[in-house]
């Protein structure tokens, strides 16, 4: 079964945040701290996709088949997971903040693999 439009659209916007989240990595573990306003935007991005997975999820079950649904749904959870890092590590500063560096990317690392495994479910169907 090919990917309904709105399985596209989400994929896509979940390319995007896995990307957002690793320039995110990289400018954190190159500074060793963020800007809580960097933090927060990203966070509140990785929660607002997570709420159109939530709303989306019912349509989706009836148009794709249970690997893509499963392969979402990790895509998911690895985004929340995301969000919930972003929303420790200040402590003594209240402009900037030091997320953990190793369980976001764990979390990027987790988004990564449910995507490619998308992506490839994708293709085969295509093909």
């Amino acid at each position: 079964m090919a990917m309904s439009m709105l399985g596209r659209d989400l994929l896509q916007k979940m390319i995007v945040a896995k990307t957002d989240v690793a320039a995110y990595l990289s400018l954190r573990r190159a500074k060793g701290y963020m800007s809580v306003s960097e933090s927060e935007r990203l966070r509140d991005s990785l929660f607002e996709l997570c709420n159109v997975y939530r709303e989306s999820a019912p349509r989706l079950k009836h148009e794709l088949a249970a690997d893509e649904m499963a392969a979402l749904g990790q895509a998911n959870a690895a985004l929340s997971a995301a969000a919930i890092a972003l929303m420790t590590g200040r402590h003594d500063c209240p402009h900037y903040i030091a997320i953990d560096a190793d369980k976001l990317e764990s979390c990027h690392d987790r988004l990564a693999s449910s995507l490619s495994a998308l992506l490839s479910v994708e293709l085969a169907v295509e093909s």
